[in-house]
């Protein structure tokens, strides 16, 4: 407050700026990106830290990578093609 005793612009204004971005706290180990405080993930029993949700497909990524050895559809003979 000012010598009289009102509020200076600036306060008044303060309400129109953005928000403050959440801080990264993280990248994930699947695609890179930044991961926010408040963001959903999931960890691995190794420690990495991997999107989940909102549109990120990076923690099923991940585990399809890590798991699978083959994808694809199976013949006669037990081969995938």
């Amino acid at each position: 407050m000012n010598v009289k005793g009102s509020v200076y612009r600036a306060d008044i204004f303060d309400r129109f700026r953005p928000p403050d971005e959440p801080p990264v706290v993280a990248n994930c180990a699947q695609c890179d990106g930044e991961i926010y405080d408040g963001d959903e993930v999931k960890r691995t029993p190794d420690g990495e830290t991997l999107h989940n949700g909102y549109g990120y497909d990076c923690a099923k990524e991940y585990a399809d990578l890590r798991t699978f050895n083959a994808m694809g559809t199976i013949n006669i003979r037990g081969e995938i093609d």
